[in-house]
């Protein structure tokens, strides 16, 4: 996947950014030592199971359990592209792929450890108590999505056909977005929430969070997040107990939302190539917490925070960064001449 680069996503929504930015700008609070390294930030043991010709290696992960049997059912593979013509096995594997900031000081890149956007005051993130008589509070942060193929920054495995040749570069930033600050202006383009901001779908959602919680997702409730909430709308306005728990949500949306903009694929179940993915699989991502407290664990979409969030909000942090693992599937062979 092609991630749009900086530079135009600023173009485009630099008649945005020019109204929201009219007040005299100012340092935000962006730590300096949040730079991505992916030695020591990237929780390795998240690569397993790695499924190799059928076999599988390493511990055994509930989520990829239907993912690892498309490798298992059957091990050998052919895949043509264009005149090349290659023959092999199939390995699958998670890759950490991609990155995804969560911030409540807007224009905070963790990865790149700077302030690139001051916004004197605009477009900062926030906490509210809802006054509902449901005990609930709403949060509202800044989304930032990378393309980090770590394998390819370390230069690893480079051999592999389905490892990906892009570079480090920045797919997303929410600041320049409408649709994000108001899920009123989300909802004019994205008309099917509606279809989803009802009992009934409520109530499907009841399901996911079951499944989430044994390590599990219903990869057809797509508008659910099990236990994160909804995707719907998709705007960085999220219903929270647990902040650590917002965060993954609203990274998760992003996910989500990078596929509603047609940026998001998948590799094929034949692992041949990779394919448009419009509307995500949820079980093929996990996601790893890297900043503020590195997480022990890599979790699947929707698990709740009591299970893994526990002492992972230092004092004082309100920016997080997660890596995201994807489900490769990969013909490893030889080509012909």
């Amino acid at each position: 996947m092609k991630g749009l680069s900086l530079r135009r996503l600023l173009a485009l929504g630099c008649g945005f950014a020019a109204l929201a930015l009219a007040a005299p700008a100012h340092a935000s609070k962006c730590e300096a030592g949040t730079v991505f390294n992916p030695i020591t930030k990237v929780r390795w043991n998240c690569i397993f199971p790695i499924t190799i010709g059928g076999v599988k290696v390493g511990p055994s992960d509930p989520l990829g359990k239907a993912l690892d049997a498309q490798s298992a059912s059957k091990p050998l593979c052919a895949c043509r592209k264009g005149v090349t013509f290659w023959f092999g096995v199939k390995v699958s594997f998670w890759s950490p792929n991609r990155m995804v900031d969560v911030v409540t000081e807007p224009g905070c890149m963790m990865a790149l450890g700077a302030d690139i956007m001051p916004t004197g005051g605009k477009l900062q993130g926030s906490q509210s108590s809802l006054a509902d008589g449901t005990n609930t509070r709403k949060m509202f942060a800044q989304m930032h999505y990378y393309i980090a193929p770590v394998w390819k920054m370390l230069d690893m495995f480079t051999d592999l056909p389905c490892i990906e040749d892009d570079g480090f570069d920045v797919a997303l930033i929410t600041e320049v977005l409408p649709t994000w600050q108001s899920a009123t202006l989300g909802a004019i383009i994205q008309p099917e929430a509606i279809l989803f901001g009802n009992p009934a779908a409520g109530l499907a959602c009841m399901a996911d969070s079951a499944a989430a919680a044994a390590g599990k997702v219903v990869d057809p409730l797509f508008w659910c997040m099990g236990s994160w909430g909804a995707t719907y709308p998709i705007a960085g306005d999220i219903h929270f107990g647990d902040s650590v728990e917002a965060w993954a949500g609203l990274a998760a949306r992003g996910v989500f939302m990078m596929g509603r903009l047609g940026a998001l694929t998948v590799s094929s179940a034949d692992g041949c190539s990779f394919i448009p993915q419009p509307v995500w699989t949820k079980s093929r991502y996990k996601f790893q917490l890297m900043e503020p407290v590195k997480g022990s664990q890599c979790v699947n979409v929707g698990r709740p925070g009591a299970l893994w969030t526990s002492a992972k909000h230092a004092p004082g942090k309100d920016n997080a960064q997660f890596m995201l693992f994807e489900k490769t599937i990969c013909c490893a062979g030889v080509s012909t001449p």
